[in-house]
Order: C-alpha cells, then sequence, then structure tokens
C-alpha cells in the first residue's frame, strides 16, 4: 500500500468528523483525548504524544491515528481481542477471512456477556481483531466505585512526563478507578475465556501467551488482550476508527507476503450494519471506508448502569476473593531470587537468570509464577520478586522502564496468572516439557523433568 490511496480518506470531511466524535468532541477544541499519537510497530513515546489541536498535522502526514485512553470527562473501558500467530505473523493479512472466522466464537460470548449487563459498546474491527470501547462518566456513582476497588499501590508520578500535554493532573483523578477497572476487566477476561474456550477451535488465552502447535498446525491462538491494565493510564492508547492500519508496513511482517500477494489497505472500521464478510471487503477499500463515514456514528458510549452490573458480579467472585487475598499478602524475606533459583526447574531458573527479554514475555511471566507457586511462593511475593528484577540496572533494561511501571507491570502480570490457577480456570495442562519445548521456553537443561510440577500446583 502507498501512502497515496489513503489520500482521499484522510481529506474526507466526514472522516474527519467521525475522528472528532471518536475525541469527545465536535471540534478540535472541545476533545475529552488528552493527546493523540501513532504507534503502529513502535513502542509509546512522549515524543510521539501531541495536543489534539496537531490532528490535521497527522493527518496530512497519513500517520495511523490513535487516541489516549487518559480522557478528561470519562474514564474508557477498552476490550481487546485478535488472532495472534507465532509461526505465522503474516497469517492474518494473507488468510484474513479464516483467522477472523476462528474468532467469531470468542465475539459472540463477548456480545452475550456485555448484553447480560446492559452494555452497548462501540464495536471496531481492526487489523488482526475486534475493540470494544465504552465510557464511564467520572461523575457518576460507577467510577467511585471503581475507586474503592483500588489498592493504595499507584504508578509513580516521575513515570509522567514532563510536557505541554497536563497529563499528571488528569490522570490523579482516573489512576485509581483505573486499578479497579483492571480488576473488573480481569473478571471480565475470566468470564470470556471459560466460556469461549471449549465454542472456539484455537486456544483462547488472556494476553499472547505462547501456545503449542495444534495437530498438524501452527501455533495459533486468540488473545484476550487486557495488558493495557497492567500499564500507567498514560501511556495506552485505542486505535481510532477510520484511521490507516500500517502495522504490517511498520513491522517488517510485510516482507513475509508472497511476491505475488497484493496487500490491500486496512482500515480501522465500526462494524456497523455489517457482517463480516462486508466489512472485510470494505476495510480494504478507500472509497466504500469514505461512504461508511457518511453513516457511522462512533462517539463512544457511556455505559455506567451497565458497568455497575459487572462491579457487582466481580464483588461476588471467587476472583475478587483472591485479590482481596492477594492484596493481604505481606511481604517476607522467606523467600527471594536465591531461593528461586536453588529450587525451580531449569527453564524458570533460565528466565530468572536471562530476564532481558524472557521476563518481559506473558509466557515468560507465566512459567515463573507457576513454578514459584507450585513451590509455595505467596502470589504478591511473586509479584515482588519479578519488580525487584525488572527494577535491577544490570539487567541492561535500557528504556524500557522510562514510561511504564515495573511495580505494575510485574504484580499485574503475576495476579493474572496466579488468579487463573486460584479460580481453576487454568488447570496447567500445558504445564509439562513437550508444551514448554513447543512454546519456546525449553533451553535444553539435561535431566529436566515437569512432570511432578503441575500436581504441586494444582490441589485437588
Amino acid at each position: 500500500m502507498t501512502l497515496e490511496q489513503d489520500r482521499k480518506v484522510y481529506e474526507d470531511p466526514d472522516v474527519c468528523r467521525r475522528f472528532l466524535e471518536f475525541l469527545g468532541a465536535e471540534s478540535v477544541g472541545g476533545a475529552t483525548a488528552t493527546h493523540i499519537t501513532h504507534t503502529d510497530g513502535c513502542k509509546t513515546r512522549p515524543e510521539l504524544m501531541h495536543d489534539v489541536g496537531s490532528l490535521h498535522l497527522l493527518m496530512e502526514q497519513r500517520l495511523d491515528i490513535d487516541r489516549s485512553l487518559l480522557d478528561t470527562r470519562s474514564l474508557l473501558v477498552h476490550l481487546d481481542i485478535e488472532y495472534v500467530n507465532f509461526d505465522s505473523p503474516v497469517e492474518c493479512y494473507l488468510n484474513p477471512e479464516r483467522c477472523f472466522e476462528l474468532q467469531e466464537p470468542v465475539v459472540a460470548v463477548i456480545e452475550e456477556i456485555l448484553l447480560r449487563h446492559g452494555i452497548r459498546p462501540l464495536h471496531l474491527l481492526t487489523g488482526q481483531g475486534h475493540h470494544f470501547v465504552w465510557r464511564i462518566d467520572k461523575q457518576s456513582s460507577c467510577f467511585d466505585a471503581l475507586e474503592q476497588l483500588a489498592t493504595s499501590q499507584s504508578t509513580p508520578a516521575s513515570t509522567i512526563p514532563d510536557n505541554d500535554l497536563g497529563l499528571a493532573a488528569h490522570e490523579a483523578s482516573s489512576i485509581k478507578a483505573f486499578q479497579g477497572l483492571g480488576r473488573v476487566m480481569e473478571f471480565m477476561a475470566h468470564e470470556i475465556k471459560r466460556q469461549a474456550v471449549s465454542e472456539c477451535e484455537v486456544p483462547v488465552e488472556l494476553t499472547a501467551v505462547h501456545v503449542g502447535h495444534r495437530a498438524g498446525g501452527a501455533r495459533e491462538m486468540i488473545s484476550v488482550d487486557i495488558s493495557e491494565y497492567g500499564d500507567p493510564l498514560w501511556t495506552r492508547v485505542i486505535r481510532m476508527p477510520f484511521s490507516s492500519y500500517l502495522k504490517p508496513w511498520k513491522n517488517g511482517v510485510l516482507d513475509m507476503i508472497p511476491p505475488n500477494h497484493q496487500l490491500a489497505p486496512i482500515f480501522t472500521l465500526p462494524m456497523h450494519e455489517m457482517d463480516m464478510s462486508l466489512a472485510l471487503e470494505v476495510r480494504g477499500c478507500p472509497a466504500k471506508t469514505r461512504q461508511l463515514a457518511k453513516r457511522a456514528c462512533v462517539r463512544i458510549p457511556e455505559q455506567s448502569a451497565g458497568m455497575d452490573s459487572v462491579i457487582q458480579a466481580y464483588r461476588n467472585s471467587p476472583l475478587c476473593a483472591f485479590h482481596d487475598a492477594y492484596d493481604a499478602d505481606p511481604i517476607t524475606e522467606d523467600f527471594g531470587i536465591a531461593e528461586a533459583l536453588g529450587a525451580s526447574p531449569p527453564c524458570p531458573r533460565h528466565i530468572l537468570q536471562h530476564p532481558n527479554d524472557l521476563l518481559l514475555k506473558p509466557s515468560g511471566m507465566r512459567l515463573v509464577t507457576r513454578c514459584l507457586l507450585a513451590m509455595g511462593m505467596p502470589p504478591r511475593q511473586i509479584g515482588s520478586l519479578i519488580a525487584g528484577i525488572f527494577r535491577d540496572p544490570t539487567h541492561e533494561w535500557g528504556s524500557s522502564w522510562d514510561i511504564y511501571s515495573p511495580e505494575m507491570r510485574a504484580h499485574f502480570y503475576t495476579r493474572l496468572f496466579a488468579g487463573q490457577i486460584a479460580t481453576g480456570l487454568d488447570q496447567a495442562t500445558d504445564f509439562n516439557c513437550v508444551s514448554t519445548q513447543e512454546q519456546g521456553f525449553c533451553f535444553g537443561a539435561h535431566g529436566c523433568n515437569l512432570d511432578p510440577w503441575p500436581q504441586k500446583l494444582i490441589q485437588p
């Protein structure tokens, strides 16, 4: 795709109106989004964050455009699912019909769960999956309830960039509610996985953890990606509807496409009065994308009442009880990195000894968490141990933690994986040597045998 192909899309006045709608405004000056950026194929960087007034500049450059999750009026809720193929990252672009068909059971479960609670989200189609977006007004009782669910853990103020966007002032009123929201969305993700896993042809996992090979097939899965709730609020963004989706052109995936295959342009679209077949056709056609912009509103709907229902269900759940126990656990000196290295199997020991970048990967954190839980280490202690490794400069993290929080990331993933064990959602059926090898987390140790470990982990 050339940038010229989407020139008319970004110049279309209807598309510009839809951009403003998604930013929470009728005009640039009234936007409730704190900033916009373009991040396809690269990490979030403060220097790429722009005031919403720079929207036309980004449009003139034909960039992918994302809006901040941080909002001055509301707490935005974002649920992201996508197809992931660890052997062929280009699969979703070569065979989109099949890859989106594999996601349909998960989409159906999400829609059923949201409808049960009275939530009607904005549903977007992206290059690899689906986004469901809605918002909670900061003046609502729902917002207050989410603040009450939060703990004293918070993002250090020093991680907020010193620039002209005024992010710190806006985040101060949302950070606790965002922490509470992360717990509620973890609960929702549990429900999605529990209901969808038996309906889906491929594994359904929370975040993009590595999976083994299907019978005669690739390592592919559907990710219910709630990883954004493990990072500071201001660092996370949502792709703008009608924006160009440039990831395959920016991350090197394009080089894997056969020479005789012409990759069509991709636009992020609202699923407005379309089935999947038509949506895939429209997203690859600039003219049809412009036509859709004339009639498809993308204003983010306020859904506080529905979220009240979800919060109540969460409070009555085993996961909430686990979260309470996680927070109540004291950090002791009984377990530390030396004990973890001395008693763990070779595979997690290798990850702990070479954490950059093995421990940054969800699969690496899951394997370490499983093994340390089986050794009797309390979940919160595991999170603190991982956070300590993330803070250790001897591992040469470079810019990894310039804007992200080691504590948030470590405790989020530890809680995510330990919570699935505690509630029975994860029966550790892939906690064995063969699966670990297929997932790429066996490091050639001789005499290693994971067979006894699942029994230590899963108590009857």
